[in-house]
């Protein structure tokens, strides 16, 4: 795509170029998963082995599907063969220029007038997106082929053909080949195709929807020869009980109780002496756990869907900053899940006050962009295309698979079409309400 030079692409890439530098200055663009991400990077590069772990240590066999290689091959590319760590930050900064300029086209193609002026400082509000270009983390590269999707789905309407259809099935699988929460997606994407073909009328083109498919299949039947598991990822099962059951046991009845029962699933799955069936008893232990409160279960699990659209990323702010904590890993989703709001606060007022000013600006206009993207479905559901529809379903699908985790974190893949969303809406809101007391003011003034 060419870049046109505007103020506001001046704008993007100076904060971009400033993050950049202050990152390289602070040092360390690791977090815990870019470990595994880079382990898997180097021993693809000097084994050809799939593996997100040291091959010297004893074989976990969870690593062999934990981590998708396609972030990874990522790595090996932008790194220069593993010669360059920086080298990762800059391809990473371009393609998040990149994707923000993109659906930005997109939207404006699709005749959505956006204000660029509150477009740029929902952006810059938003650090994450800063943050994450510049740590060895899948969210920027994850979100870029989101966007790629996005935009195919564009090509695809605006100019049907075999092709555009092809390259909409194959970022499906870019997707589901970088992070496992979208290998579901082949589902609903057999009704998506379907959706187009009715719009495209191209021949025979809800056939492609079994591409993805095919590759889903190819794929778990190659982890079941490594594995003898045919799971997609392990990483499934170690949300399921590290994050789903933990975090709502915390909640239900305090951190002790909930280790506990986490830490008795995991000696009794120990016990078993074959991976598959270590990885099914995990999965039919939580599952059984969960529905014995399914509605307490699912109201917990909506609370971290709401969650993911305001959550400032103390996490993310502190790690990027390299700010002193005995445990940094340990923030303010444990304490809301052990102690409630009691115990947020606690933690908050043990927090340095320039960040928790920081973390109260983001929060505030974390609320504007949630009411702006609320407006926008408010005023456009009975007249919603359907590449607008597909972007919104794309976003909830995400939140709701995301669930308890409802960190800010997570939320770094969709913001770029939850931001230009929520300027469209907001805009429209204040325009609205100018409209409305200029009419009130002037029918005074006649009284």
């Amino acid at each position: 795509m060419t870049i046109k030079i505007s103020p506001f692409t001046i704008g993007l890439i100076g904060f971009h170029l400033l993050f950049l530098i202050i990152k390289i200055f602070i040092g360390d663009f690791f977090l815990m998963d870019s470990y595994e991400y880079y382990e898997l990077a180097k021993n693809i590069l000097t084994d050809f082995e799939f593996y997100s772990r040291d091959l010297n240590d004893a074989i976990d066999y969870r690593h062999y599907t934990k981590r998708p290689p396609l972030y990874s091959i990522f790595i090996i590319i932008s790194s220069l063969f593993l010669k360059t760590k920086i080298g990762i930050l800059l391809c990473q900064n371009l393609i998040s220029i990149c994707s923000i300029l993109l659906i930005k086209k997109v939207f404006e193609e699709n005749n959505f007038k956006i204000n660029n002026g509150l477009f740029f400082f929902f952006i810059i509000t938003s650090i994450n997106q800063f943050i994450y270009s510049n740590l060895i983390m899948s969210e920027i590269f994850f979100q870029f082929i989101i966007v790629l999707l996005v935009y195919r789905l564009h090509q695809c309407l605006k100019n049907p053909s075999w092709k555009n259809i092809l390259w909409y099935q194959i970022v499906i699988i870019l997707l589901f080949l970088t992070k496992p929460v979208f290998y579901l997606f082949i589902v609903p994407n057999i009704l998506i195709t379907y959706l187009l073909y009715k719009k495209t009328k191209i021949r025979f083109s809800p056939l492609s929807a079994i591409l993805p498919i095919l590759i889903f299949i190819l794929y778990s039947s190659w982890n079941f020869k490594r594995t003898g598991s045919t799971d997609f990822s392990s990483i499934q099962n170690i949300n399921l009980l590290e994050w789903n059951l933990k975090y709502f046991h915390e909640n239900k009845f305090g951190a002790e109780k909930a280790k506990t029962i986490s830490d008795q699933i995991k000696q009794d799955a120990i016990a078993i002496n074959s991976y598959k069936k270590q990885q099914d008893f995990i999965k039919r232990e939580v599952i059984s756990y969960l529905k014995d409160d399914i509605v307490g279960y699912g109201i917990f699990h909506a609370k971290g869907c709401v969650r993911i659209f305001i959550d400032p990323g103390r996490f993310d702010l502190f790690n990027f900053f390299k700010m002193h904590s005995e445990n940094p890993e340990i923030g303010l989703l444990h304490h809301i899940n052990n102690k409630g709001i009691r115990g947020a606060i606690t933690f908050l007022k043990n927090q340095p006050i320039p960040l928790l000013f920081i973390l109260s600006i983001i929060l505030i206009f974390n609320l504007l962009k949630g009411v702006g993207f609320i407006w926008f479905w408010i005023k456009n559901y009975r007249e919603t295309s359907f590449i607008l529809a597909t972007i919104l379903f794309i976003i909830l699908y995400i939140v709701a698979l995301t669930g308890p985790l409802g960190a800010s974190r997570f939320f770094v893949p969709i913001l770029p079409s939850y931001l230009v969303i929520s300027v469209l809406g907001f805009s429209n809101l204040t325009t609205s309400l100018k409209s409305y007391y200029t009419e009130k003011k002037r029918k005074k003034l006649l009284n």
